[in-house]
């Protein structure tokens, strides 16, 4: 699927937290936590490795004239209960 975002944001991001939107693609070849995470906007976040990282993306489906794609949002280092959650669910 096609990963998604505005790049002014993913520079931001990657300046104040150093991780890369890019990224994505990569947690989503390994094992990981996907939850819903607001109805309005409808947002998932996604917990994974990402740059060798648990990280954290809150991300939107999307679709264009071209098919569906993942419009990322945002993304942090995983908080201790969100490390928590992915160890429980990806034993």
């Amino acid at each position: 699927m096609r990963i998604r975002w505005d790049e002014p944001k993913r520079q931001l991001v990657l300046n104040n937290r150093g991780i890369d939107f890019a990224h994505l693609g990569e947690l989503l070849n390994w094992p990981y936590v996907e939850d819903r995470r607001n109805d309005d906007p409808e947002q998932f976040r996604i917990v994974g490795f990402a740059g060798g990282q648990l990280t954290t993306f809150i991300v939107e489906y999307r679709q264009d004239q071209l098919d569906e794609y993942i419009w990322v949002v945002t993304a942090w280092h995983s908080t201790k209960q969100e490390q928590k959650a992915y160890e429980q669910e990806t034993q």
